[in-house]
């Protein structure tokens, strides 16, 4: 199905800005300077749910595009399923645990980040954000230009606003001369589903009345009640806001072309966390760590186009993101970023075979196709679970779907998992000692705004 949309009344028109923009690269752009560096974060976006991924259904042309012309890693996973510290992982290449930092626990200073590295550099860095990503979690350090939206706004509108700052003003030197590193946080598929026309009816064209409502529940709620006619309309809602988000990054990628900035920039597109759809009988994110919900897409292209096509079938994480970006920079990354470069061999040790994720309420570790979920009696009640178990333990390869649980059947090979499994834990909890002896951590508390903002979002009651 082709699906045409047009911008909302009161987008911004580009044409004549990214016109003059162009003429100015094509004869003052220094073709000598190190490449841009642009990141796009796709919230709440499941890798299985992308036709770049073998979806069934087309949801995502553009990136599919641009797959072709980059690297696609399919099996990519994030440290944690919720929002601020997924993405708190990947500008410190450090693992939740290391730098606690989650939603309700806003603190800054507490490492080096990305932008900080590349502003340092000589990069403009520039950031247009959803309301979650607050500077008080230590978000706009590094950036010159922190745009946090005040209430979620959809993806065309995000979009424009990083094309009015590319755009910028053309008496001004700035994105001619220096090169730029550019964040753009989409956040349409996180809930409640409600994608613009006509990608609301893309999958589904006749919904029942109440199905957005049961779009909005809490992200930790268990909906076991759900007909499998309303799972499938929900579903369809969600897809339907991906598609769209790939719509827009179809204009941006567009503009970038027209700009003559696509070819030489480093791109990379990820999503932060997945979204459960009753797989463990758990509907959205943030209460496990099931593949549903760790497994994200992720893909790179490289300037120049380098290694187009390419397909990663390694495990790789998220933290890789930052050491992978400032390597292909020809920079250093810092002495404690825990991620490795995307391009790496398997170490001898065999430790790049691990996907570590640790989470506030469950902690897994993946070795080659089996995987470890350690449920902590500290569990907050409010938060459920798919099975009332300490462990469970999955063989990925007969079992991708997590559904017999293996914990009491191999006992040797949960020991062994286990111990591998706490000494990770160690490491990272000696680790965040050495950081916070390091440095001065200043510890917040939510405000009032952060508040309302979260429990709008389900993750505050």
């Amino acid at each position: 199905m082709e699906l045409r949309y047009r911008p909302r009344v009161g987008s911004t028109p580009f044409s004549t800005a990214l016109l003059f923009l162009s003429l100015l690269c094509v004869s003052g752009c220094n073709n000598n300077r190190p490449p841009n560096v642009i990141v796009i974060s796709l919230d709440t976006v499941r890798a299985d749910h992308l036709s770049v991924y073998g979806y069934h259904r087309s949801t995502t042309p553009n990136l599919s595009r641009l797959a072709e012309d980059g690297v696609v890693f399919e099996q990519a996973f994030t440290q944690t399923p919720w929002t601020v510290p997924s993405h708190m992982s990947v500008f410190t290449s450090l693992y939740p645990s290391v730098h606690s930092i989650t939603h309700l626990t806003p603190q800054s200073d507490m490492s080096t980040m990305l932008p900080e590295i590349l502003r340092d550099a000589g990069y403009l860095t520039a950031a247009f954000v959803a309301p979650v990503l607050s500077e008080d979690y230590g978000f706009a350090k590094g950036f010159d230009h922190y745009v946090r939206a005040g209430r979620v706004r959809p993806a065309d509108i995000m979009v424009d606003r990083a094309l009015e700052w590319l755009a910028g003003d053309p008496s001004e030197p700035n994105l001619r001369e220096q090169p730029f590193f550019l964040f753009l946080h989409l956040f349409d598929a996180h809930h409640p589903y409600a994608p613009p026309w006509p990608f609301d009816t893309a999958y589904v064209t006749d919904y029942r009345s109440d199905i957005r409502e049961l779009s909005q529940s809490h992200p930790y709620t268990q909906e076991k009640d759900l007909t499998d006619e309303e799972l499938t309309e929900v579903v369809a809602l969600y897809d339907g806001e991906i598609a769209y988000t790939d719509f827009a990054l179809g204009r941006f990628f567009d503009a970038l072309r027209d700009l003559r900035l696509f070819d030489g920039s480093l791109i990379v597109v990820f999503g932060d966390h997945g979204e459960g759809f009753l797989e463990h009988g758990l509907m959205n994110h943030g209460n496990s760590v099931y593949e549903e919900l760790i497994r994200v897409p992720l893909l790179l292209r490289l300037p120049g186009g380098r290694s187009a096509g390419e397909r990663v079938g390694e495990p790789v994480q998220l933290i890789d993101i930052a050491p992978t970006i400032l390597q292909e920079l020809d920079l250093e990354p810092t002495p404690m970023m825990q991620g490795a470069f995307l391009f790496d061999s398997v170490l001898t040790d065999g430790s790049r075979r691990f996907a570590f994720v640790s989470e506030a309420y469950a902690t897994c570790v993946r070795t080659d196709s089996f995987k470890i979920i350690e449920n902590p009696p500290s569990r907050v009640q409010t938060i459920p679970r798919a099975l009332d178990v300490d462990y469970e333990l999955y063989d990925l390869a007969e079992d991708p779907g997590e559904e017999n649980n293996l914990a009491v059947e191999q006992p040797e090979r949960l020991a062994s998992m286990i111990e591998f499994l706490h000494r990770l834990d160690e490491g990272n909890r000696e680790l965040r000692r050495e950081i916070r002896d390091a440095l001065e951590v200043h510890e917040l508390d939510l405000s009032e705004e952060q508040e309302r903002e979260l429990r709008a979002l389900g993750y505050v009651q």
